[in-house]
């Protein structure tokens, strides 16, 4: 039996609780991994006949229209840049709508929100923690800070999901969050959405790629945390000896300015593509030979499954919870995070050998269909949904 469902066994003798109305709870709705993830949840809960809402504390977001679309509610707190209001507001809120369950995604979320839903006594609160915050703060100060957020946002939900093992160690560890609420529920993702790939010569020259020339792609926020800084000095080593290979870069962020500076600064401007936000992602997959990722820093990202998914070969630092997956020249490479170096020569490997980034790449998308399919990862979700309204 899944760790994270053994503690509530002995309450599943009763019938399961009926989910009518399903909560999901976000600082925003702006394009990253866990606004997907929710939305995609979202999607699935529709498709059951649940009601959706979506629990905006900052702003709607950019996806905002997309959950609409989809059917589901959407409620802004309208707090960003004071959310000393934001539990009353969301208590109010919560006194109106009434769900079944809160699932909140990222620990602000939860502090928030999870406060506002103990005031409704029966709702269960889910968490979903998407990044190894005690891992990300620099320094020890910051480091004891998270954890402290933690302890204190952990003692909230009813369930703590994190989405990949090295996540839960961090949670576990010092007794942060409590053991016996602490699970792991793996990322998953639309495998036939991502299937069903665009043509890919229209865009590939609609980018101004050659039909002929290899590009290598990355899916991701613009920010530190990426290092697409990384991804540009390694593509630049490479170019002399693989002058038809191109760089595509799909994302916005605050680091945007920075990259493009540092694209000129290399003195290849004509060879690296930035393609901005992007709605449907899935769609610039297919313009794709080879998919980077080069993060300091990850749990278990979606865009690296929606790669697989989208029949790609993966090259990606072996950080967080990636290593979990990615079994280095069966399904993926793997490089040491910071390797300058080490990215450049596991891009050539993949540029000098069609054959063997197919082999991976099948074996990729195998990976995807056998164990982060979004069906395998909304069904876990939905357990652990009526096994803590059945606790309470």
């Amino acid at each position: 039996m899944n760790r994270g469902l053994r503690a509530f066994s002995d309450h599943r003798a009763e019938p399961a609780p009926e989910i009518r109305h399903v909560a999901h709870g976000v600082l925003s709705l702006d394009l990253g991994g866990l606004e997907r993830l929710a939305l995609a949840l979202a999607r699935r809960g529709r498709e059951h006949g649940h009601r959706v809402s979506m629990i905006c504390i900052d702003r709607p977001g950019r996806l905002a229209d997309d959950a609409r679309a989809l059917g589901a509610e959407v409620h802004s707190l309208d707090m960003a840049g004071n959310r000393s209001e934001a539990t009353a507001r969301a208590a109010e809120l919560f006194a109106r709508l009434r769900p079944d369950v809160l699932h909140t995604h990222q620990i602000g979320a939860l502090w928030h929100l999870g406060r506002a839903a103990r005031r409704q006594g029966a709702m269960a609160v889910v968490h979903t923690e998407h990044s190894d915050h005690a891992a990300l703060a620099s320094g020890l100060r910051n480091q004891l800070k998270s954890r402290l957020w933690w302890h204190r946002a952990g003692r909230l939900p009813d369930r703590f999901c994190c989405v990949s093992e090295d996540i839960a160690r961090s949670v576990r560890r010092w007794r942060t969050v409590p053991g016996e609420k602490v699970c792991v529920v793996d990322n998953g993702v639309d495998t036939a959405l991502y299937a069903d790939r665009a043509p890919r010569e229209p865009l590939r020259a609609s980018l101004g790629f050659a039909n002929d020339q290899r590009v290598i792609g990355t899916v991701g926020r613009l920010n530190e945390v990426k290092r697409q800084d990384l991804l540009l000095r390694a593509f630049a080593r490479i170019v002399p000896e693989y002058p038809q290979a191109r760089l595509l870069l799909v994302g916005d962020g605050p680091e945007r300015e920075a990259l493009q500076d540092l694209t000129r600064s290399l003195g290849l401007a004509d060879r690296i593509v930035f393609a901005g936000y992007q709605p449907r992602t899935e769609h610039y997959l297919a313009a794709m030979d080879v998919f980077a990722l080069s993060s300091r820093h990850e749990g278990l990202p979606l865009a690296l499954l929606e790669a697989w998914a989208s029949g790609l070969p993966v090259v990606s630092s072996a950080v967080g919870g990636i290593p979990q997956v990615v079994r280095h020249g069966h399904n993926g490479l793997l490089f040491d995070s910071g390797d300058e170096a080490g990215l450049a020569a596991t891009l050539a490997r993949l540029l000098d050998d069609p054959a063997a980034a197919a082999g991976l790449a099948t074996a990729g998308r195998g990976t995807v269909e056998a164990s982060h399919s979004l069906e395998r990862t909304a069904e876990r979700y939905d357990a652990h949904y009526r096994a803590a309204l059945a606790q309470r």
